[in-house]
This record gives C-alpha cells, structure tokens and sequence, in this order.
C-alpha cells in the first residue's frame, strides 16, 4: 500500500476492530468531519445565538463548495436534510408536467413521490441488471416529460452514463438522483445537462445524516415557484415581516426556517476533505479495488452480477449467493467484523478510497471460509 492511502486510514477509526465495506449503506465519518461537528456544538455550547452571523456565513461558504463539487452554481444548490426530501421537492414542481419514465430497479427514493403525486409512470425493466439507453429511447413519447434515474443504481453498481442520457432527452426534464455516486465518482450537472439532482449526506460523501444536496437548474428558478415557504425563504428574513410575501430568486428560498449548522458543516467538512485528495484520485482507487475484488470473486468461482464495463462500472460490487442474510451475518461475527450488506441477488460489497487491498483479501479469505463451512450457501 502506498504511504499515502496508509497514512490516510488513520482518519477512519472504524479500521482498528473491523472492515468496513459497505459505503453503499452508509459511511463513517472521518476525522475532519467529526472534529468540525464538535467545533459547531463547542461553539453552541459557549456563544449560543451570537454565533449565528459566522455560521451564516459558513453555511454560504458551503454552498459555493458544494456547487462547485458539482459544477453548478452557488444560486442552483439548496441543502436537504435527506434524498427522499429532495426528490419530493422535485416531484412537487414537476408532477403535473406530464409522463415520467423511471426504471424498476430504482431505490423506492426516486420513484414514490411520483407515485404519491398520482404521476403517470413509465416503467422501463433493466437488461441483464442494465439500464439500457436505446430501451429507453425508445420509450421516450411525446408524452413522457420527466426522466428519473440515479447515477448508480444500488442493488447491482451499474453506471448510468448521465451525459448520453442528457444528450438524447430532448425538452425533457432530466433527474438524477446521484446518492450512489456522489463522493465516489465524478459528477458534473452541466456536463451531463442535468435539470435537477438530489443525493443524501451519509453514504459516499461520508458525512452522516441529516444533509444532502439538491440542484435546480437555474433556467427553471422562475418557472417554477415551492409549494411551501417559511421565514428563510424571504429575500429579508431578518425582517421578519409576517404579512408579505418577497420569495429569493434561488434555491436556497427551500431552506424555509432555522438551518440545520451541524449536518451543513458535515457536509461542507466532507466536502473539504474529499476535494483535497481529488475526486478523480478517489474514483480511479475505487474502481482499482472493485477490479481486484472482482477478479477475487471469479477465482472462487461466485458469479458477479455488477456491469464490468467500464463506463458502467462503480464503487459497488453484488455477487450471487444462495441466502445472503446468512452468509452477511457469518461475515460480521469473525473476530474482525467484515461490513457488507445483502441487497439483490447477493452480496453488496462498497469499498471508499481509503480501503485497500488487505481489507479485500480478508474479506475474500472469510468467503473461502465461509465456503468450508456453509457451501450450501454460496
């Protein structure tokens, strides 16, 4: 391992009693992140209120780095306190536009606020767990307005390539929900003319719960007005005027009352941090390990059922087997806790950049092991 990627699991206290692989569920937060937590409750604890002003302006400093991490603009970014939020916004403005076509592999995220919202929804069925573009070209009518898709899919890793779907939409609204991607892979709204995205804080961002990031196309700001408001979302708030109505021109007028600081400076502290390795450092050290894993797997002989093109390929690796439940908990109870989840067909395995190949050969000895005393089940 090189010193760089050593040096860097220092930052990851869950190395020392485990392996942890299972980014796709949820990720540790690392030191940065933990100590800018502590700094905002340190702050709370001894200033109180008349710290508000500096963490107004650490919010906006946020925002401009989030937007950038993204390719957006300060003025497109909105912070959320979950994907599910996000796209409930999303679908709020966009429900009544006309048919939407999503796929029945998406996580139940991306697909119920439009069920709740009575959408009319065309579903495309993935092709050996693939997404495939010229299927849903194909179902692109006249009357589908709204294309929904996540830039990674969670039960099987496969890649969506956004950018040829931003290409072929046409006039429609294109909405990705990025949580499987975003901190892992490089994502860029402009380039993939993405008109909104959502994604949540405590996965790949690897900066806990309660934040998350939504984009809006500047172009559909005025076209499109939130069906709620709060006292922040005025362009005055500190007004407190309880008998006008003045909206902001932006997204941040979703941020409707008092900001959640402590999931904001997460997410800007994970922001921080992933930016100062670079994501595309970051993407290349993951898809490195799946290689490796991958390669793993096949030599004992378990079929992977994740896409291995690589364009299509991500931080997540499924691999068949016969009682998932089983064989995740046998991982869990070795004296070095192996984290993987059973999602799919299988096994879900999500290694981050600071993972290496030590963490995958131990996992890949406890599936030999696991092999020799309950084959039955691989």
């Amino acid at each position: 391992m090189s010193s760089f990627w050593h040096k860097i699991r220092a930052d990851f206290p869950i190395l020392k009693k485990s392996v942890y692989l299972d980014h796709a569920s949820g990720g540790p937060i690392p030191r940065p992140v933990y100590e800018k937590i502590t700094q905002y409750y340190e702050e709370l604890s001894c200033e109180a209120d008349f710290a508000w002003n500096k963490w107004i302006d650490r919010r906006e400093d946020i925002r401009r780095k989030a937007a950038r991490f993204i390719h957006a603009e300060p003025e497109e970014v909105t912070f959320i306190s979950s994907a599910s939020q996000g796209m409930n916004w999303i679908a709020e403005l966009l429900a009544n536009q006309g048919e939407v076509l999503t796929n029945t592999c998406e996580f139940p995220s991306s697909t119920l606020p439009w069920i709740w919202r009575k959408s009319k929804i065309v579903w495309q069925k993935p092709e050996n767990e693939k997404v495939e573009l010229r299927t849903l070209k194909s179902l692109l009518s006249p009357s589908v307005k709204t294309i929904v898709t996540s830039f990674v899919q969670y039960a099987t890793g496969f890649r969506q390539d956004i950018k040829a779907l931003g290409e072929i939409k046409g006039g429609r609204y294109l909405v990705v929900n990025a949580t499987q991607g975003l901190g892992a892979l490089e994502a860029d709204v402009k380039e993939w003319n993405a008109d909104f995205l959502c994604s949540n804080s405590y996965k790949w961002l690897m900066a806990g719960y309660g934040s998350g990031i939504l984009y809006i196309r500047e172009k559909w700001l005025p076209v499109f007005q939130p069906g709620s408001a709060g006292w922040r979302s005025m362009k005055e708030p500190e007004r407190m005027d309880n008998q006008r109505l003045a909206l902001k021109d932006d997204a941040s007028r979703y941020e409707m009352g008092c900001p959640p600081f402590a999931a904001i400076f997460a997410l800007g502290a994970a922001i921080d941090y992933l930016s100062s390795i670079g994501i595309q450092k970051i993407q290349r050290r993951i898809l490195e390990l799946t290689d490796f894993l991958i390669l793993g797997l096949e030599k004992q002989g378990l079929e992977v059922i994740s896409p291995r093109a690589p364009g299509r390929r991500s931080g997540i690796v499924v691999f068949k087997v016969r009682e998932p439940e089983k064989v995740r908990r046998f991982l869990l109870r070795g004296s070095r806790k192996i984290y993987v989840s059973a999602r799919g067909a299988g096994i879900r395995v999500a290694p981050h950049f600071y993972n290496s190949f030590e963490d995958i050969e131990i996992l890949l000895k406890a599936l030999a092991k696991t092999s020799d005393r309950l084959g039955s089940l691989l």
